[in-house]
């Protein structure tokens, strides 16, 4: 009776186990780029010919039976398009895997006849991709007008759905790993300057009050953008031209056999104390981005117009350089109308001239702490929700 028992669960237990490891799984990722050119893909066949995705498929258990599925979809009300919308829809044939396979989008589309695994000596796995569904061109029109025109994917939020079906002969495959992306694509508005500076005719109106000043610019959409940095000084009477004067000497980056300083992907750099040439009272500098937008067809780089700003000279200035610095720094932070509602000839605080001390939650704060706090309040991470004043 034992023995017909541990027989019984023996012989219910082989095929489940077997079941269980005969699984395809999927280990890799979606690449994403800031702008997508039409021209790199063919939605009929999902034919493409840049990285897109690469995913290695593999199982603890040899052979397995398996199937692949992918989707691109797109939601663009931008566009018309307020239901999720199809793009290309494709799958395999079920395939024997007698290895594991590396799945590249490149090498997976309606042209595909085969696969090649990692096996020793490598085995052709033959296989057919269908397309199940691809867009329809007539019936989005003004999807079709906004790639023809600037030959990038439109604005919107596409979606990429990669799937796995496997099972221990060809007639039981099931899911049994997926992976999935969303990506928002928003046409890029290039690298715009904020402060400090301006025009060159406007340096008395850009004054900045420290050598180590706060430089803060936006990217825009770039995503995952190398980002760059020049400073120069502009020599009034030698250099022709803002351009001019960073071709010329460069106080940054520090070597001259260098155009650029290069970044982390960031949108705000506090200029250094060491491998940069000091900056001096009284002078004019000019400063840049550069950004290199990754996209479908390659890096491509955006360069932001030149701003100019003059570090004020303490000697010649009304007020200590320190408070002028505060007035400056709190001007940015409020806004014009605002500060002009305050400090103005009839606000509350007319003739204030701040020591730049500084309280949060009643805590006196060091100078670091206010200049994040300031640059917060200039990249609208954090709002103003009310100003008082206390006499």
């Amino acid at each position: 009776m034992v023995r017909r028992l541990i027989i019984s669960i023996i012989i219910s237990m082989a095929p489940f186990g077997a079941t269980l490891s005969a699984q395809a799984k999927l280990d890799g990722q979606f690449f994403e780029y800031t702008s997508y050119y039409m021209s790199n893909f063919d939605v009929s066949t999902g034919e493409s010919d840049v990285p897109f995705f690469r995913y290695r498929i593999y199982s603890d258990t040899y052979p397995v039976y398996t199937k692949i599925w992918f989707r691109a979809s797109v939601l663009s009300p931008a566009l018309d398009i307020d239901s999720r919308t199809t793009l290309t829809e494709i799958e395999s044939s079920v395939f024997q895997m007698k290895a594991d396979i590396i799945l590249d989008n490149r090498n997976f589309s309606a042209n595909t006849s085969n696969l090649i695994d990692e096996a020793n000596p490598p085995n052709v796995v033959p296989t057919t991709i269908r397309t199940i569904e691809s867009i329809n061109p007539s019936e989005f029109e003004y999807l079709i007008s906004a790639v023809m025109t600037t030959g990038q994917l439109a604005d919107g939020e596409y979606r990429f759905e990669l799937k796995i079906f496997s099972g221990t002969s060809s007639s039981n495959v099931v899911l049994t790993d997926q992976d999935s992306k969303t990506i928002i694509v928003e046409s890029t508005t290039g690298v715009n300057l904020e402060s400090p500076g301006g025009m060159l005719a406007d340096t008395s109106f850009n004054m900045v009050y420290t050598t180590y000043p706060v430089f803060n610019w936006n990217k825009g959409n770039c995503r995952n953008c190398e980002t760059y940095i020049r400073v120069a000084e502009f020599k009034v009477g030698y250099h022709s031209s803002l351009a001019e004067a960073l071709r010329d000497e460069r106080m940054v980056p520090f070597n001259q056999s260098e155009n650029w300083l290069q970044l982390m992907d960031v949108s705000t750099y506090q200029y250094p104390t060491s491998d940069a040439r000091p900056l001096e009272y009284g002078k004019t500098y000019v400063w840049q981005i550069k950004t290199g937008v990754p996209t479908t067809s390659g890096r491509e780089e955006e360069v932001s117009d030149i701003y100019a700003f003059k570090i004020a000279n303490p000697s010649e200035s009304a007020m200590p350089s320190q408070e002028s610095m505060a007035i400056q720094q709190l001007r940015e932070a409020l806004g014009e109308d605002q500060f002009n509602a305050l400090f103005g000839g009839d606000g509350p605080l007319a003739g204030f001239m701040p020591t730049g001390d500084a309280l949060l939650n009643n805590k006196s704060i060091d100078e670091t702490t206010l200049q994040y706090i300031y640059n917060r309040l200039r990249k609208k991470e954090i709002k103003i929700k009310s100003v008082s004043v206390e006499n």
